[in-house]
C-alpha cells in the first residue's frame, strides 16, 4: 500500500519529520482544486447522471486513496480503475462506493475483487466464460468498441454477449459503457459516428429485451464536447485534476489544476575550481560558476535529458538546470543566486516569493503535456495535501 504524506504544509518543521521532509522532494496536491473541479462539472449534468471519476494510474498520479475521499465526501456516485492494486488503494481509504475495473484484471484474483465488491469488465464471451467459472457473485459491466479498436465488444457481437451475460449464474451486470476513439486523426464526424452505433445498439437491446441497467460513454473530452453522450453516467478523469483535455469544448467549465508544486532541496553547493581538471563538454558548464545538486533525477520522473534551457527556482529567482538527470541527483547553476545554500528549495513547479514555472512551461521543458506530466508522477514520492 502507498504510504501517501497526508501532512498539511504547516507540519513541515524540524520537530516533525513527516515523509516529505525525510525525502526532501515532495509533491503538493491541492484537495481543494479536485472538489471545486467536480462540482463545476456536476453543475453541467442533469441530477440523474452520476458521475463515475475515473482514477487510473494512482489518480493521475495525485495520490488515489486521498483523492477517492475527497470525491466520495462529495458525492460522486463510484470510480473506475485499470488497476486492482488502485482498488485495493480505495477500498483501504475507507471508500465503498462502487467501483468499476477497466480492463486489465484477470480471473485469478476473482476472491479478492469479490471480496472487495469491485466490477469486471466483459468484452467477450470466452470471458464470461473464464468468469463464471470461478466466481460465486460477481457484478459485471460489458464494454463496447464503438471505433476504437481497443477492448471491448464490436456491436456486431454484443447482443449476444449481453444475452449470456443476462443467463449466467454467477454474473450480475450492471451496464455498458464504451469510450469515444483517441486514436490520432479523429474529428467530430468519427465521434458522432460512435455516438450512433451506441444509440442503435441500445435500440436493439430494447427490441430483444435486453435492456442495459446503464449507459455510459463520455471520458473528459466527451462529456464537455458532447453533452448527447451523457446517457445514464459518465466517467471522466483528468477533468478532475485540471486538465481539460477538450479541444472545443461545449460545456465551459472553469478547472484548477490539482498539481501545485513539485518541490526539491539543495544536497550540495560548491564553487567550481580549477582542481577539478577541465570542464564537462556540457552546456552551461564554465569556469568560476557555482553549481548545486538537487535531490531529484530521472528515478524521481525527471526526463534524463531535459531541454535546454530549463529553470527550477531557488530563492524566488530562476536556476538554469544542467542536464543529464541522474538517478536521484540533477545539477543547476547557482552562479547568479550567490546566497543559495545547502538545504534551500528548489520549486520545479509552482511559485516561490513571486516567481512561478506553470505547469506549460514545466510539461515543455520534460518533453510531454500537462496529462503527460500527471501520469510521469512518482508513487514513491511523498505527497502534501492541502
Amino acid at each position: 500500500m502507498r504510504k501517501d504524506a497526508l501532512h498539511p504544509i504547516g507540519a513541515l518543521d524540524p520537530a516533525y519529520l513527516s515523509a516529505a521532509t525525510l525525502r526532501g522532494t515532495w509533491y503538493e496536491i491541492d484537495l481543494g482544486a479536485i472538489r471545486r473541479n467536480y462540482r463545476a462539472l456536476r453543475n453541467h449534468l442533469a441530477t440523474r447522471v452520476r458521475i463515475y471519476a475515473c482514477l487510473k494510474r494512482n489518480g493521475y498520479g495525485c495520490g488515489v486513496g486521498p483523492v477517492a475521499r475527497t470525491l466520495a465526501l462529495e458525492g460522486v456516485s463510484g470510480f473506475a480503475v485499470a488497476s486492482v492494486l488502485d482498488a485495493v488503494e480505495i477500498r483501504a481509504s475507507g471508500v465503498r462506493e462502487a467501483i468499476l475495473l477497466y480492463p486489465g484484471a484477470t480471473p485469478l484474483s476473482v476472491a479478492l475483487l469479490e471480496d472487495l465488491d469491485l466490477t469486471v469488465t466483459i468484452s467477450s464471451l470466452d470471458e464470461v466464460a473464464q468468469w463464471q467459472s470461478v466466481a460465486r457473485r460477481l457484478p459485471v459491466c460489458i464494454k463496447i468498441d464503438l471505433g476504437f479498436f481497443r477492448a471491448g465488444a464490436t456491436p456486431g457481437t454484443a447482443i449476444d454477449l449481453i444475452s449470456a451475460v443476462r443467463g449466467s449464474q454467477t454474473l450480475c451486470l450492471q451496464g455498458i459503457y464504451a469510450h469515444v476513439s483517441e486514436l490520432p486523426g479523429q474529428t467530430r464526424s468519427h465521434a458522432l459516428a460512435q455516438l450512433s452505433r451506441m444509440n442503435a445498439l441500445l435500440k436493439e437491446l430494447g427490441r430483444s429485451g435486453l435492456p442495459a441497467p446503464m449507459t455510459m460513454m463520455s471520458s473528459t473530452e466527451s462529456v464537455l464536447t458532447y453533452p448527447e453522450m451523457d446517457f445514464d453516467a459518465v466517467d471522466p478523469g483528468a477533468l478532475f485534476f485540471g486538465l481539460p483535455e477538450a479541444v472545443y469544448p461545449v460545456r465551459t467549465v472553469d478547472l484548477e489544476p490539482a498539481l501545485k508544486k513539485i518541490s526539491t532541496s539543495l544536497v550540495s553547493v560548491k564553487a567550481i575550481d580549477s582542481s577539478l581538471g577541465p570542464l564537462p563538454e556540457l552546456p552551461g558548464f564554465r569556469d568560476g560558476m557555482r553549481i548545486g545538486v538537487i535531490g531529484m533525477g530521472w528515478g524521481d520522473g525527471v526526463p534524463r535529458n531535459l531541454q535546454t534551457p530549463s529553470f527550477a527556482l531557488v530563492r524566488g529567482r530562476r536556476a538554469q538546470l544542467l542536464p543529464p538527470a541522474h538517478l536521484e541527483h540533477l545539477r543547476i547553476d547557482l552562479t547568479q543566486i550567490p546566497d543559495a545554500c545547502f538545504g534551500d528549495e528548489v520549486v520545479l513547479l509552482g511559485c516561490q516569493k513571486g516567481e512561478r514555472i506553470s505547469l506549460e512551461e514545466l510539461a515543455k521543458d520534460w518533453g510531454t503535456d500537462a496529462v503527460g506530466l500527471y501520469a510521469n508522477l512518482r508513487d514513491h514520492v511523498p505527497r502534501i495535501y492541502t
